[in-house]
């Protein structure tokens, strides 16, 4: 799947999360991995930090400042519709460890469920990196993320 434009409910769309699940699902600990330096399970584990620490899983501390929560979070949301390869990534986020591949999957798959059944803007936390969003920004940063992540690892 080539990156799509989103709009801001797209996460919450039935069919699109039934997709990004599927999407998940492909991923084995083999998957080849196109760029960058992280393995599948550090993938998955950098994907549960950067979402669940908005519903609740972790506690990260608050990193962002005027560039991140405006700026860039304007480009990546509303301009690029993407984050570029080899992006920085916030320190909070970064992933040297190993971790258990069906652990990490198996949470990713409850975070992003919880993250899908939330019905407010007061059901989210302030993300590390882009501050205090909205529940519909922060749909539609999970579906530029998880693409990103799924497309890096051949899905």
């Amino acid at each position: 799947m080539n990156y799509q434009k989103t709009n801001s409910t797209d996460y919450y769309d039935p069919e699109n999360f039934k997709s990004i699940l599927g999407r998940l699902e492909k991923i084995q600990p083999d998957s080849e991995r196109k760029w960058g330096s992280m393995t599948v399970s550090q993938m998955l584990h950098h994907l549960n930090l950067a979402i669940g620490s908005c519903v609740g899983y972790y506690d990260l501390p608050d990193v962002s400042n005027f560039i991140s929560r405006g700026i860039i979070r304007l480009l990546i949301l509303n301009v690029l519709k993407r984050f570029p390869r080899g992006a920085q990534t916030a320190k909070t986020l970064k992933v040297s460890a190993e971790f258990d591949f069906d652990t990490e999957k198996k949470l990713l798959k409850e975070i992003l469920t919880k993250a899908y059944n939330t019905k407010t803007n007061e059901d989210w936390m302030p993300h590390t990196y882009f501050g205090k969003m909205s529940r519909e920004e922060c749909g539609k940063l999970i579906m530029i993320h998880c693409n990103h992540h799924f497309q890096q690892f051949s899905n």
